[in-house]
């Protein structure tokens, strides 16, 4: 074999080795970005519920904490080079999956607009005030106006 032959053979051996690695790294950028997404859809999955919301501090402080991990998640697919569109795209996002029990009606219809309140913040922050659609308010019914207690027979004194 002379050196013009083993040179060739060589140079092949190195391009197949240089096609076997990028088929693994492109595999392993599909996976994690399989992984990535599957975290999204379970975040975009989680149910919170207050069961005493009151003025729905807690489920506004649940908001802006899903919302704020959504964005690392939407982020962290776009540096993968996920191109998707986000909501705009139809794209499964943490919407409405709040839910709050109050019995006293004033607190339940405030719960009620202190959660599209911090939705609409959010909104604007991250897509400016076009991104806005008229009419500002919807009434999502979010929270129940009711008791909390599922049932009971009868109330006994001590």
């Amino acid at each position: 074999m002379d050196a013009a032959s083993f040179d060739r053979q060589q140079l092949k051996a190195d391009q197949q080795a240089s096609q076997r690695h990028d088929a693994a790294v492109r595999a392993k950028w599909r996976e994690a970005r399989a992984q990535v997404k599957a975290f999204h859809h379970r975040l975009c999955s989680v149910r919170v519920l207050d069961p005493a919301c009151g003025s729905a501090n807690f489920l506004y402080v649940a908001l802006e904490h899903l919302k704020r991990l959504e964005g690392e998640v939407l982020n962290q697919l776009t540096a993968l080079g996920d191109a998707q569109d986000g909501i705009a795209g139809g794209f499964e996002t943490v919407t409405w999956q709040l839910q709050g029990i109050e019995l006293n009606p004033r607190a339940a219809a405030l719960a009620e607009l202190v959660l599209w309140i911090g939705w609409l913040q959010w909104r604007i922050r991250t897509q400016g005030n076009a991104a806005v659609a008229e009419p500002v308010v919807h009434d999502y019914r979010n929270i129940e106006c009711r008791d909390a207690v599922v049932a009971w027979d009868a109330q006994e004194p001590a």
